[in-house]
């Protein structure tokens, strides 16, 4: 008898748990583009693989696509957008003309921006983001520029000193002090644009890389690391990872496997027995 009632509370909170870990977090997907812009594509494939390694099982589904694949990469952005999920797509320092025209072709309501606008995330480390296409400076500002609807927002400033915050050392780890050549420019910022969390800056304030912006009338987020030239030794993947388990919490909840939160729950009863 005793085992029964055990066995009947173990049921009913399986049943709470699952109710909860279905519906009250969040399932979010990760597409990485591996197209590397200043620094080495051996390198981004490493730091890349590195952050798939982290992060698997502990959010939905992580897809890696090569160069080869960007039509790929599109579709998997079209399905993800208007999906009712924040979900995250990582780039190297190349801007997919699959995803974004060259030459600021579509400024407007490319793939890219009609998956940015849902809500989501997109993630860049490497080259000035959205500024190259295919090897070349196509898009030049005007990617970010009509990415974010801000005509006067650039990234330039080389060997830019940044210092990492509280908020840099709570949730990254392993980043440190460096010099950054592409930092967001925070004081060029327009609304509904805001900073939501700064890693690292410069002693003004007006620089910051790694940090997150976001738009506060779609929710999407913009978040950059380590936007530096010819340094493989960067710990990107680490720090991205870091980034992805540790803040975007905060954020959304990640899903976790229910079966994982009830075969600890289930050793907890067979204890209790």
């Amino acid at each position: 008898m005793k085992k029964f009632g055990i066995f009947c509370i173990f049921i009913l909170v399986a049943m709470n748990l699952t109710t909860f870990f279905c519906w009250g977090a969040a399932k979010v997907d990760i597409a990485i583009s591996t197209h590397a812009g200043w620094y080495s594509q051996a390198a981004a494939d490493r730091e890349m693989n590195l952050v798939a390694d982290a992060v698997k099982g502990k959010v939905g589904s992580v897809t890696i696509f090569p160069i080869a694949q960007e039509k790929d990469l599109a579709d998997w952005l079209t399905k993800h957008t208007r999906n009712k999920q924040l979900d995250i797509l990582i780039l190297n320092g190349q801007f997919p003309n699959a995803i974004y025209p060259a030459g600021n072709g579509k400024p407007n309501d490319s793939i890219a921006e009609l998956f940015l606008e849902d809500g989501n995330m997109i993630i860049n480390t490497g080259d000035y983001m959205f500024y190259v296409v295919n090897g070349a400076g196509t898009n030049a500002a005007g990617g970010l520029q009509n990415m974010m609807d801000i005509p006067g927002i650039t990234m330039w400033d080389d060997n830019t000193p940044v210092t990492v915050t509280a908020d840099g050392k709570k949730y990254l780890p392993t980043l440190k002090d460096f010099q950054t050549d592409r930092p967001f420019h925070l004081n060029e910022l327009v609304a509904p644009w805001e900073v939501e969390v700064t890693f690292a800056q410069n002693a003004a304030g007006t620089r910051a890389d790694p940090c997150v912006v976001r738009d506060t009338k779609t929710d999407g987020r913009l978040a950059i690391f380590y936007q530096t030239a010819g340094q493989d030794t960067d710990p990107r993947g680490k720090v991205i990872s870091e980034f992805i388990l540790n803040w975007l919490p905060t954020v959304v909840k990640i899903a976790v496997e229910p079966a994982e939160k009830l075969g600890t729950l289930w050793g907890k009863v067979k204890a209790a027995e």
